[in-house]
């Protein structure tokens, strides 16, 4: 009877789209049983309790009650299709509904949602219905009253019997499985939330505080070498006329910084031409066969050859460019790249001697001055090479630097334990690895660093002892001249971490049969498996499972002041912002993400944005994108970290801090939205903030809690109606997955997401109002 009442609570919670802790199964007992034929007749009766505390929840309470109505003209359909088709494939005569009362409830006016938010004293009577099932059944007793100066207490008792041994036999079949599966819901627009599941997280979320102490500040020769185009040199000295000393008094905080950006698209061009301009299509034994059925081989399998299967690769598509600004790596570099050349002037008289032909890296400079490439120096011969690698351990060197424990780990030590590195993209290509079955399937990743080579000991061999002459002092690094002596490349060689600095991290795919390369999708740029901003962004989140809460620095703070004060029409003081860094979460939304994204590739099919509905492009643009586009938050929240093909977008949610709490450990939940149905049923999300705070419960203390998440809206169904609780129902016929209400084309806009799993709670923003 246990497992029955809970089937029965599921059932009729999933027709009605509420939570099944709000059904209440009772009164459970056995009529009759039937052993010829095996079924067991039971009586019970069923209450649905909903608390109205707020205008808008009265909603839901209504909509229910107008439900349950419909259900009187057609409940044995829907009885039978959504319990029946639950449990198994029973026949629909095994239910006969032959009663049903009339369900009464308090009506609401149409306006009602515009009341106080401070719900008036309110008497309702309930609504109390009677079901028999099989055989006619004694009614339950008594019709439910309740009176609540806060509440609202809408209930619902019936009576049914029926079919219980078909139930029990289900149960017995299903317990022989070993393991069973359930399909992902998915809607009608053809978008699922199936994927692969992440790791667990048991307790609560740890909470830790990102703070700049520890970090190593610029020093002098640090700062005046800053690359123009880094952003640290923009906050820091955006005039260039600021000095030192000045900056160390008026910007102190500044001097250190720990950052991971995108480069804009604009400026991925010339990646991309340097990816491709350094490329060569020579094939050596490095290179792995494709397909595992060739060991190393000299001069590379047949399956790598040019007209293999696959083949050499014909060329490589840039898919995103990583910026890295790091303080106190970049202190160790340039003090490392002075100490060279002190030294060489010192030993040798002279600076170091050029490499004869150039790198082709350095060839590329001279002609793209425009590039976000530096001034190198020459008198140390500091040129950009790549290192290829893995996309994971790319993004921990870029956060870390790089580690000579691990040197020669992955393609051996021809020059004795260093750092390799070549000018040849296609070079480079041969230790790149993707992740099989995973985000990084087929995607690859080259380090583009600021290497000082110094002084270079040159050999045509293979001189594992080539170390020896670092050692002794002679050299700075080694310079293995493969391309003369067997036609293949050249490759550098370092024994100093120090004198390397990974600036660029570059995601690409290979290309095959003679594909070339062209611009990516503007719209859809490819996203990292984690926000790049995240500190966990090099783990896999479906094998290391986190759940961490990260009290962000002042500069974010900063930025969430500028963006709460552009969407705010009131006053608000914003006090403390914590990241929300939770594995399972994450993984649920980028599912849903990644799925929408790969339908609407697979048909070549765009999304309109929000500004494309109303008529008029040149308005309507989403008010957080706009203020975020102002003020640069690469660190943090920039529109560099969306993608706006999908309609994805940062959108606030206020309620309570208990609410806000729980969300961030356990996510939305749609048959419980906290904001009611006045647009139909799903997660209310506004991009005014001031709509939001319209929904808080401020703590006693003053305090309000408003979320501030990512949302992928997708296909967007657009209404203007003030009131329209059914929208949801035309828009998913439609195909969209969520509805966008601009109240009489005035707003505030609300946007309606219907499936939980479209939204990330990713910040949760303490303020004050005035």
């Amino acid at each position: 009877a246990g497992l029955w009442r809970l089937d029965i609570a599921a059932a009729l919670a999933k027709m009605l789209a509420i939570e099944p802790h709000m059904v209440h199964v009772f009164n459970t007992r056995r009529l009759r049983q039937d052993r010829r034929l095996q079924t067991v007749q039971m009586l019970f009766s069923v209450t649905i309790r909903f608390f109205v505390d707020k205008p808008h929840q009265a909603a839901l309470a209504n909509s229910v009650a107008a439900q349950l109505e419909d259900m009187q003209q057609q409940y044995s359909s829907l009885f039978n299709q959504t319990l029946i088709n639950l449990i198994a494939p029973f026949n629909d005569k095994n239910l006969d509904v032959t009663s049903l009362s009339t369900f009464t409830r308090s009506d609401f006016g149409p306006d009602f949602v515009e009341l106080p938010t401070a719900a008036p004293s309110t008497t309702v009577v309930t609504a109390a219905a009677t079901t028999t099932v099989g055989l006619q059944a004694t009614p339950s007793p008594g019709v439910l009253t309740e009176e609540d100066d806060t509440g609202i207490i809408l209930g619902i008792v019936f009576g049914t019997f029926g079919f219980m041994a078909i139930f029990f036999t289900v149960c017995i079949l299903c317990r022989k499985k070993k393991k069973v599966t359930h399909p992902a819901p998915v809607f009608r627009g053809g978008v699922s939330s199936s994927g692969p599941e992440a790791v667990s997280v048991v307790g609560k979320a740890e909470v830790l505080h990102d703070s700049d102490e520890g970090m190593a500040p610029l020093s002098n020769d640090a700062y005046n070498s800053l690359p123009g185009y880094w952003n640290a040199r923009k906050d820091l000295n955006p005039t260039f006329e600021m000095d030192f000393e000045t900056a160390n008094r008026s910007k102190k905080d500044d001097l250190r910084f720990d950052d991971l950006m995108y480069v804009s698209y604009k400026n991925m061009a010339h990646f991309q031409d340097l990816v491709s301009k350094t490329y060569q299509d020579i094939v050596t034994q490095d290179r792995l066969c494709p397909n595992g059925t060739h060991d190393k081989t000299r001069g590379g399998c047949p399956c790598v050859q040019v007209g293999g299967d696959p083949g050499l690769p014909s060329d490589f598509q840039v898919m995103r460019v990583i910026r890295v600004e790091e303080s106190g790596m970049f202190n160790r570099y340039v003090a490392k790249r002075e100490q060279i050349r002190q030294k060489r002037l010192e030993t040798d008289g002279k600076t170091c001697e050029a490499p004869d032909p150039p790198f082709f890296t350095r060839d590329w400079m001279a002609s793209n001055p425009d590039s976000e490439l530096c001034e190198l120096d020459d008198r140390v011969n500091e040129v950009y090479l790549w290192h290829g690698t893995q996309v994971r351990t790319g993004l921990q060197i870029a956060m870390n630097d790089f580690n000579l424990t691990f040197a020669g780990s992955g393609a051996g030590t021809m020059y004795g334990k260093g750092l390799y590195f070549t000018e040849s993209s296609t070079k480079a290509d041969e230790y790149a690895r993707d992740e099989p079955d995973g985000h990084y399937d087929g995607i690859r990743a080259l380090l583009l660093c600021r290497v000082c080579v110094g002084k270079f000991y040159y050999t045509q061999g293979r001189e594992p002892t080539a170390i020896d002459k670092h050692t002794a002092g002679e050299s700075d690094s080694t310079l293995g001249d493969r391309a003369k002596s067997v036609n293949t490349y050249r490759e550098i060689v370092v024994y100093n971490e120090d004198q390397v600095y990974p600036e660029y991290l570059v995601i690409y795919e290979r290309l095959h049969g003679g594909a070339r390369s062209s611009p990516p999708r503007e719209d859809l740029p490819f996203q990292l498996e984690l926000p790049l901003y995240w500190k966990t962004v090099g783990k896999n989140p479906y094998k290391e499972g986190f759940r961490k809460h990260r009290v962000v620095k002042h500069e974010i703070v900063e930025l969430f002041r500028r963006l709460a004060d552009g969407t705010c029409k009131s006053s608000v003081k914003v006090l403390k912002v914590r990241r929300i860094e939770d594995s399972a979460l994450w993984c649920r939304y980028i599912n849903w993400k990644r799925n929408l994204s790969q339908g609407l590739l697979e048909e070549g099919d765009k999304i309109k944005a929000p500004n494309e509905l109303d008529g008029n492009p040149d308005s309507g643009h989403v008010l957080t994108e706009k203020i975020l586009a102002e003020n640069r938050g690469d660190h943090a929240i920039s529109v560099e970290n969306m993608q706006p093909g999908l309609n994805e977008m940062l959108l606030w949610h206020g309620t309570s801090q208990q609410a806000a709490e729980a969300i961030a450990e356990e996510g939305f939940v749609v048959a419980d939205a906290r904001h009611g149905r006045r647009f139909g049923n799903g997660v209310y999300l506004a991009e005014d903030l001031t709509k939001s705070l319209d929904y808080c419960k401020s703590a006693a203390n003053g305090v309000n809690y408003v979320l501030l998440c990512r949302a992928t809206c997708g296909h967007i169904y657009y209404t203007e109606k003030d009131w329209d609780s059914g929208a949801d129902s035309p828009a998913k016929a439609a195909g969209c997955t969520c509805v966008l209400a601009n109240p009489s084309k005035k707003g505030p806009r609300e946007y309606i997401l219907f499936d939980q799993s479209q939204v990330y709670p990713e910040y949760i923003v303490e303020m004050t109002r005035g």
